[in-house]
């Protein structure tokens, strides 16, 4: 008798063990997506004021005065003296491509930007980390890798913005709605860890 509980024991141990490595995989990729939405949210924000202040200095026809770019941005009147080029009369020209790299330098400098390229690091290993799924867990990763790739794309325009203001506003909604798409496609096809 005893030669059967203990193949027996040893087969339930080793079901059990490999129940909850299937688990932990789940988390660890569910944790993944999560931190990609978190990251993305980040970024949105900043490709959001990207397309305001794009818009608004084509839309100026004209320098821009610092208070109203103050009012646009939500910046302290100080960091728009301090990172956009102002004139001789005081304003902002209205060149928009001068007004998105003001934009990126104060970014940079508040270390938003770091922030965004340092959790796409720690994900980007995580990732790895992840690149060899259980069975069950395959189309999951396929969709977690999906998001990645649509997240990294959407990370570059804030690090680099350029093209036309409806380009960059095309490129930026389409992925944002990608973003959201393929994350509610990981939760419905995330298996349960029932």
């Amino acid at each position: 008798m005893e030669k059967v509980l203990l193949p027996m024991s040893l087969f339930i141990f080793i079901l059990v063990g490999c129940n909850s490595q299937g688990a932990q995989y789940g988390e660890d990729l569910q944790t993944v997506a999560d931190e990609m939405l978190d990251n993305a949210t980040k970024t949105e924000a900043i490709l959001e004021q990207y397309a305001v202040v794009w818009d608004h200095s084509i839309k100026s026809k004209g320098a821009i005065p610092v208070a109203e770019m103050t009012a646009l941005t939500g910046f302290e009147q100080s960091d728009v003296e301090e990172y956009f080029e102002i004139n001789t009369a005081g304003n902002i020209p209205e060149d928009f491509s001068t007004n998105i790299h003001s934009l990126n330098a104060y970014y940079e400098d508040s270390g938003e930007l770091e922030g965004i390229r340092n959790a796409a690091d720690s994900i980007k290993s995580k990732m790895a980390e992840l690149n060899d799924p259980p069975d069950e867990f395959e189309k999951a990763y396929d969709e977690v890798l999906n998001m990645y790739n649509y997240t990294e794309e959407y990370i570059e325009m804030a690090l680099d913005p350029s093209g036309s203001l409806q380009s960059f506003n095309e490129n930026k909604n389409q992925l944002a709605s990608d973003i959201i798409s393929v994350y509610k496609r990981i939760e419905v096809i995330m298996p349960s860890e029932d």
